[in-house]
């Protein structure tokens, strides 16, 4: 992200936090800044546009606590787990005045926008909750792990309400002890009983009309085009390695896989990346880059 365009968002962070969203105008950010009113409107065409960038950033901010940090790597399964939760929970405890004012500023002109951000962060929350329980279960769970992170991830969504509003007398370390265990008990529970599982993938994901199975789903989505074209780049550049070409190819990929991986990316960043891809690119490449183009269109 651009330096100047992250500080303008982290400072209408600040504002829209202690006043609100409708009371707070641009002038204002501006002057939190010191710069100039009409500056900032080089970089947002308006306050509206301004809050959606905010939430992205707030809610990328939000999954980077839930994120695997490298010394974590080592770790059993299920500590891993109660430590990506603790740092969840505390993530919103430390940032807890945005979220109120999203729950107080309804905002409903930006629905369509808010959506697309919130259905992005879910489908990732509930990805994040199936990944550990297949990572801390085994195979004994694979029938089970959408209904299993649908609750997970149901928990997670009451709790961080009460965390918000409330004044709970448990601290974040204890919360995550609780959740490990409570998914221990419901997980031994679902294999013990060898039941009929009630959730799949595209009744979670609301992908039921579709008509593709998860495996074809994945396979279009962005992230997955993406590391095709890393593993493309790597075979295409076994002998150019180290060339300014091979140098450009891996710094494009880089900045894509980057803006691709935020909840809003920005979509002239993607194009700009995109076709500075498709300059020389082989058949093979140019096919991928198509394929990127037409999921990137619209929300996804």
């Amino acid at each position: 992200m651009n330096d100047k365009r992250k500080q303008i968002i982290e400072a209408a962070l600040r504002c829209f936090s202690r006043k609100g969203f409708q009371a707070t105008s641009i002038q204002e950010i501006a002057d939190e800044l010191g710069m100039a009113k009409g500056s900032l409107y080089f970089y947002f065409k308006s306050k509206e546009e301004l809050l959606l960038s905010v939430f992205a950033h707030f809610a990328e901010r939000m999954l980077l606590g839930m994120s695997e940090l490298p010394h974590e790597r080592q770790l059993p399964p299920r500590e891993r787990l109660r430590l990506q939760l603790e740092r969840s929970f505390d993530s919103i405890i430390q940032n807890r005045q945005f979220p109120l004012l999203l729950m107080r500023e309804p905002l409903m002109e930006m629905k369509p926008e808010l959506k697309r951000i919130m259905a992005d962060i879910r489908s990732r929350s509930l990805r994040w909750c199936r990944d550990h329980i297949e990572t801390i279960y085994g195979p004994e769970a694979g029938p089970y792990v959408w209904d299993g992170a649908a609750l997970l991830n149901g928990m997670m969504m009451e709790y961080y309400r009460v965390l918000l509003v409330g004044e709970p007398s448990f601290n974040e370390a204890r919360l995550s002890r609780f959740f490990v265990s409570r998914l221990d008990d419901l997980m031994h529970g679902l294999i013990r009983e060898k039941g009929t599982p009630l959730m799949g993938f595209a009744d979670l994901m609301g992908v039921k009309e579709c008509g593709g199975s998860e495996e074809d789903l994945a396979s279009e989505h962005p992230s997955a085009i993406l590391r095709e074209l890393w593993r493309l780049a790597e075979a295409e550049g076994k002998d150019a390695q180290g060339s300014e070409s091979y140098e450009d190819l891996v710094s494009a990929l880089t900045l894509l896989e980057e803006e691709l991986g935020k909840p809003v990316p920005d979509r002239v960043i993607v194009r700009g990346m995109v076709s500075l891809l498709k300059e020389r690119a082989s058949p093979s490449r140019m096919r991928l880059l198509e394929r990127l183009e037409r999921r990137t269109r619209g929300p996804y």
